[in-house]
């Protein structure tokens, strides 16, 4: 079984900031370019579902696109160069931070990133912009226990399903860490595939992986395979040092933004 080229982006912003997930317009502007001038076509979510349960065969040059977090940022900077080029994507929503600022996350830099608001979701719904679940809270879900996970997942997904009027099947996994313990949590909390970041594919659509573009990625992502799993599996890893440095704060209201 053979997937199609799965790629995620994080914060396509103007603003610079410390820290590797973020890409600038231009320069996702030109990835999409490239991909698009290589002959690449975007598949829907129950496509590319159908491919990891091995009920399609993914065609040469089909490729999807995603994007974790839900950053505000995507709707003026890569939402339209999508759409210009006919391509979709699917993203996930940190469903407790819609519309607010990014503090569940470590401002290195000191800036915050404001999170699409829910009527800019329904917007792009219907413009070829597919949204799954990106958990509730964000948390890392390997350090939860077996109920923290599925109370988490659980309240995203029907938040997701009154604000979006979809029936939530897909999960990614924040930072993308998951194991077979996670997995068999989102599948209790209703989600039937789940995406992670940089790992190996082994058949199961509850860890689909992906590859993440980051600060080093080059003009065509993708093109250098397993180097950049392997890039991504590393960054994800070094991500453990956020998860760390939030467990010592108490857990604040998320400023709402807009």
């Amino acid at each position: 079984m053979t997937l199609p080229l799965i790629l995620c982006w994080h914060k396509v912003e103007r603003r610079g900031e410390l820290g590797v997930t973020r890409v600038s317009p231009r320069r996702f502007a030109r990835q999409v370019e490239r991909l698009a001038r290589a002959g690449y076509r975007t598949l829907t979510l129950h496509e590319l579902l159908a491919c990891a349960r091995g009920e399609r065969a993914a065609a040469p040059y089909e490729l999807a696109i995603t994007f974790d977090d839900a950053y505000r940022g995507l709707r003026e900077h890569a939402f339209p160069v999508l759409r210009a080029h006919g391509f979709g994507a699917t993203v996930g929503v940190i469903t407790d931070y819609a519309g607010k600022l990014n503090r569940w996350d470590v401002a290195y830099g000191g800036r915050r990133f404001a999170h699409l608001a829910w009527r800019d979701m329904r917007a792009w719904q219907a413009r070829g912009i597919e949204f799954i679940s990106h958990s509730a809270s964000h948390p890392r879900l390997t350090w939860l226990t077996d109920g923290e996970i599925e109370l988490d997942l659980a309240r995203s997904r029907d938040v997701l399903r009154g604000e979006l009027d979809v029936d939530p099947v897909a999960v990614s996994y924040p930072f993308g860490a998951v194991n077979a313990r996670v997995a068999l949590a989102a599948q209790r909390a209703g989600f039937t595939a789940g995406f992670s970041l940089g790992t190996t594919f082994t058949g199961d659509a509850m860890i689909i992986p992906r590859v993440p573009v980051y600060l080093w990625t080059p003009p065509r992502p993708g093109s250098l395979g397993a180097l950049e799993r392997m890039a991504g599996t590393l960054a994800n890893r070094c991500a453990v040092g956020t998860t760390l440095i939030r467990s010592t704060w108490p857990v604040p209201a998320a400023a709402r933004v807009g």
